[in-house]
């Protein structure tokens, strides 16, 4: 202020002297611009109110969300142009800002810039959409506020620290077996169950690469004169845990990864805790990734409550592609934390063979074992896992992952 204040005294002088009566105006504007700025500077943020709400913290991928930004002046000094940068998780498209730039101070987030003209007293709400979000956690903020002069030259500037968080679980889909896809009214039985009651006897099926001696129906065999397995209905209240191999590719690198096979597996995962939970078993969900907290493992232990679905969702939308230890590690550690005589469903899109002998001697110490094979080839890891007895089926999203309306399941 003091030298604007010296400038307008040296043009009034100036302006005295040379008898020129225009730079005297000139003086008197550059007094009343020097004033205001300093008005602005001082009381410019105070009372002004910067407030950012989503529509929810918790969301399903593809959903859209409404996104209120909202700046309120709540003082008797107008504000001619206040302007505003908020922070925005990259990967979250905004509808009506489809080219936000990206904050060079933070990587990985994208700017949401603002600006308004402000009388007193005045509050504006402007409404924005987050479209087609995609599995994962988000975050948003802090956003900065400045308030600036007639002329664009910014006068004052904070940062609000205030941040908001949005969970966005995978996508649930129905499950359908393979052999329905002729019949999609379901006329047909399905061959295979998630999970089974051996004391639920419900018939016999052909045997199948994999199938127990146990389990072999020696006296239909005798009499149909092929070999035939017993069939038992879908189990109540059983235990099962969702393992989830979250490294998709094979080698010593846990830095690259296939999108598309693990967004595949954590809809896998999704719908079939969906459907277990729905036929009356206990799930759980363990994974080697870090997912938001300290812990090595991500661990969900096992309920058979409906109210456990939301649980699991905002434990998939944590998980990441990086795993935090080795498959085999996590395995080991689950006997130690799942309940005996639990059933581990191991979703991979992976080889299995490092695994089966870990897998044999989870099911020699009294664990049910089966894997999921994901992927684009799962049914060459299928057939791996069975010539091991190890019970395996095969499940792939379609038509896939970004717009999933099914999982396929084939035993």
């Amino acid at each position: 202020m003091a030298g604007w204040a010296a400038l307008a005294g040296l043009m009034v002088l100036i302006g005295v002297i040379a008898s020129a009566p225009g730079l005297l105006l000139v003086a008197a504007l550059t007094v009343g611009y020097a004033a205001l700025t300093e008005v602005w500077t001082r009381f410019g943020t105070d009372r002004l109110e910067y407030e950012r709400r989503l529509g929810t913290d918790r969301a399903v991928a593809g959903d859209s969300i409404p996104l209120d930004i909202t700046v309120w002046n709540r003082k008797s000094l107008p504000l001619p142009w206040v302007s505003g940068e908020d922070r925005v998780a990259e990967g979250l498209g905004i509808r009506e800002r489809p080219d936000m730039p990206r904050d060079d101070q933070r990587q990985g987030t994208l700017l949401l810039r603002n600006e308004w003209a402000l009388g007193w007293y005045e509050r504006v709400v402007r409404h924005f959409h987050v479209d087609n979000v995609r599995r994962g956690s988000y975050r948003f903020g802090p956003a900065g506020l400045g308030v600036r002069d007639m002329v664009g030259r910014m006068a004052v500037e904070e940062q609000r620290a205030e941040e908001e968080s949005l969970l966005v679980a995978p996508a649930m889909v129905g499950l359908r077996q393979a052999e329905l896809a002729s019949s999609p009214l379901g006329e047909r039985r399905a061959r295979h169950s998630l999970t089974v009651d051996p004391a639920l006897f419900a018939g016999v099926r052909p045997f199948q690469p994999g199938d127990s001696l146990r389990q072999v129906h020696w006296r239909a065999t005798a009499r149909l004169g092929s070999t035939v397995s017993r069939r038992f209905e879908p189990a109540r209240g059983r235990d099962v845990v969702l393992v989830l191999d979250v490294q998709t590719i094979d080698g010593p690198s846990w830095l690259t990864w296939d999108e598309a096979a693990f967004e595949g597996i954590c809809i896998i995962a999704a719908s079939l805790a969906r459907q277990l939970l729905a036929d009356g078993a206990s799930v759980g969900v363990a994974a080697a990734s870090f997912s938001g907290s300290s812990q090595k493992f991500a661990w969900l232990a096992p309920r058979a409550s409906l109210a456990q679905l939301p649980r699991i969702g905002e434990l998939l939308a944590r998980v990441r592609p990086v795993a935090s230890a080795p498959l085999g590690g996590l395995l080991g550690w689950l006997t130690t934390r799942a309940p005996s005589g639990s059933r581990l469903m191991l979703l991979s899109a992976r080889d299995p063979e490092p695994l089966l002998a870990t897998l044999r001697r989870l099911r020699r110490g009294g664990f049910e074992v089966q894997l999921v094979a994901c992927g684009e080839e799962p049914d060459d890891a299928a057939r791996s896992a069975r010539m091991a007895r190890v019970p395996a089926m095969t499940a792939r999203v379609d038509p896939g992952w970004e717009l999933p309306r099914a999982v396929v399941l084939a035993g």
